[in-house]
């Protein structure tokens, strides 16, 4: 009888610690989000400026804009887009030149990300150092040009102020002012392109 009564006390030590261990730690984790100290995980946030909802922008080619003279387009990769009045001064540059320390820093997924300058203002496009021989350039004036450019939101800067990211299905989506953290930047887009399965 004190053999039973032995047995039955070590199988329900078993029991509850087996509960114990199973239930603790679900326990614990309501306590800790639900409790007073309200502990909860920090949500997402975004760096850039999320644009809502995004803006879809037409997908027409533009020919030999490219830097080896090939075609560009705004769908099928995600593209860094840039605008200015076509005089590219210091901060065109700046801005150009960001956008290619950006699109290296990504490694093997630079290859999904393309940069696009477009030069609204008169004139002959300007001359740019070697550094940006991946840049895909192209006049505002273009006549190809006119549909994308009627589509941008007419509160958008057009005055170099920003960078736009747009997603491979062509959707105008966020947009990086320059004096953002580029460190920013970089985490904004190698989480879209981690989490995307597109471009």
């Amino acid at each position: 009888m004190t053999d039973d009564k032995a047995r039955v006390g070590r199988g329900r030590t078993q029991f509850l610690l087996l509960a114990l261990l199973f239930i603790g730690p679900l326990a614990a984790a309501w306590m800790l989000y639900f409790g007073h100290q309200g502990w909860k995980p920090r949500g997402s946030t975004n760096h850039g400026v999320l644009i809502q909802p995004p803006v879809p922008l037409p997908g027409a080619r533009i020919a030999d804009s490219g830097p080896d003279g090939s075609d560009w387009d705004l769908h099928g990769r995600w593209t860094m887009l840039y605008l200015d009045g076509g005089s590219c001064g210091e901060r065109c540059l700046r801005a150009l030149d960001l956008s290619a320390r950006i699109r290296l820093a990504l490694g093997r997924r630079m290859v999904r990300v393309q940069r696009v300058y477009v030069a609204e203002g008169p004139g002959a496009l300007p001359d740019l150092p070697e550094s940006q021989a991946d840049l895909m350039i192209a006049s505002g004036s273009r006549p190809d040009l006119a549909p994308l450019l009627a589509a941008l939101p007419a509160d958008l800067p057009r005055d170099g102020s920003e960078i736009l990211l747009v997603d491979p299905l062509g959707n105008l989506m966020m947009r990086f002012p320059l004096d953002a953290d580029p460190r920013g930047m970089l985490e904004d887009i190698r989480k879209l392109l981690r989490l995307s399965r597109i471009g």
